[in-house]
């Protein structure tokens, strides 16, 4: 099917700059795919281009279970994908874009968000990330489409260097646009690919995935945000244990969506350099165990709870005692911070231990660490006062 001069003259104009380039689109996007694929001369520029429509055809490529919805994070790990493949076939030398695209788009079913589209651009320099929101009824997915893969030409070529616009435009009635940058680390990258289970952060801007993995001083959280709770207990901890401490953070959670690459990275800067930081794949401390054998875990009493209830295993009181048994056999240990807990302040004697496993427990006390103050009490009164 032919094209007016505009796309024409624009895709030339791209394949011409001298970029390597990989797609890889979902939900959308497609029609910019057929504009780059039947220009005569493609491979000038086009690396590969992936389209993994089913859900565990796009669990696959990205190499990261699901589900992977219509949102910013897995626009950014479609593009990451088709970003490290550029490198990979075309070589370093050239500019190497990676483009990735999700997208909800008109359908027949009824949907309950908005029609949308996530587009996300991996180069040397990092991401760009653009959101479209559709005005529902304005256009059918033709339409939708038309617009969507006009406005990843007309982003794509700018990309490459090209300082005129697409003549024409793109057809911005009724959709409105969401753009913003973010800096690119291929350690942290890695790990929420699921191509390496742990790499530490050092400050500033510098992560890896050689780690000190044995007799390690951890602090497992969220830390969203880090507050002055995690500094006091942080240095109480490292007085006791006599160690220096190293946060930890998991990109995976038992029972909520994996943290996005942007979650990360904010709280990566939150931390400014306060401490160093290990990130994980690891969300149970079984599996924290596994990877920092001979560590001492710092936890808070609400945790350790969790930690010896056969409730909060899938196998019971069996899988909690196995849990403990593997913990204590790489030889893992435990300080234990006081919690408010439903209005009284509870510490490591409140907790019942099975016998075998007290002595992998130690209490950090009252006068050596209390501070009441949690991240979610700290992040509701920030919406509170936001005007």
């Amino acid at each position: 099917m032919g094209v007016g001069a505009p796309i024409w003259n624009r895709v030339e104009a791209v394949l011409e700059s001298g970029a390597k380039i990989g797609l890889a689109m979902t939900g959308g996007g497609i029609e910019v795919c057929s504009w780059l694929l039947n220009h005569p001369g493609a491979s000038r520029a086009v690396v590969e281009v992936q389209v993994p429509y089913h859900e565990k055809a796009l669990a696959n490529y990205l190499g990261v279970a699901g589900p992977h919805r219509a949102e910013e994070e897995t626009a950014r790990a479609l593009a990451a994908r088709a970003y490290w493949r550029v490198r990979q076939f075309a070589g370093k030398e050239m500019l190497s874009i990676g483009v990735g695209c999700t997208a909800a788009l008109a359908t027949r079913r009824q949907r309950r968000g908005e029609d949308r589209a996530l587009i996300a651009l991996r180069t040397d320099r990092g991401y760009r990330f653009f959101s479209l929101h559709f005005e529902k009824g304005e256009a059918d997915r033709l339409g939708q489409e038309e617009a969507l893969s006009r406005f990843i030409l007309q982003v794509l070529g700018e990309t490459c260097g090209l300082e005129e616009q697409l003549e024409g435009g793109w057809p911005s009635a009724s959709i409105s646009k969401e753009v913003r940058d973010i800096s690119a680390s291929e350690p942290l990258e890695a790990v929420l690919a699921g191509e390496v289970d742990v790499i530490e952060a050092h400050f500033p801007e510098n992560m890896n995935s050689e780690v000190e993995r044995r007799g390690r001083l951890l602090f497992p959280g969220s830390f969203n945000p880090l507050h002055e709770g995690h500094i006091a207990l942080a240095q109480a901890a490292q007085r006791r244990a006599g160690l220096p401490l190293c946060l930890e953070i998991s990109v995976a959670n038992v029972d909520k969506p994996s943290l996005a690459y942007a979650e990360v990275a904010q709280r990566l800067d939150s931390i400014q350099g306060r401490y160093p930081v290990v990130v994980t794949r690891a969300p149970t401390f079984v599996e924290k165990a596994r990877l920092f054998p001979g560590c001492i875990f710092v936890i808070g009493y609400d945790t350790a709870v969790r930690l010896v209830e056969g409730k909060y295993y899938d196998e019971g009181i069996a899988g909690m005692e196995a849990a403990l048994s593997e913990m204590a056999a790489v030889g893992c240990r435990f300080l234990v911070a006081g919690r408010l807990h439903e209005g009284e302040y509870r510490t490591l004697s409140a907790i019942e231990i099975p016998c075998d496993y007290e002595y992998m427990f130690e209490e950090i006390l009252e006068e050596e660490f209390r501070i009441d103050i949690s991240s979610s009490q700290l992040r509701a009164s920030q919406d509170n006062i936001r005007p």
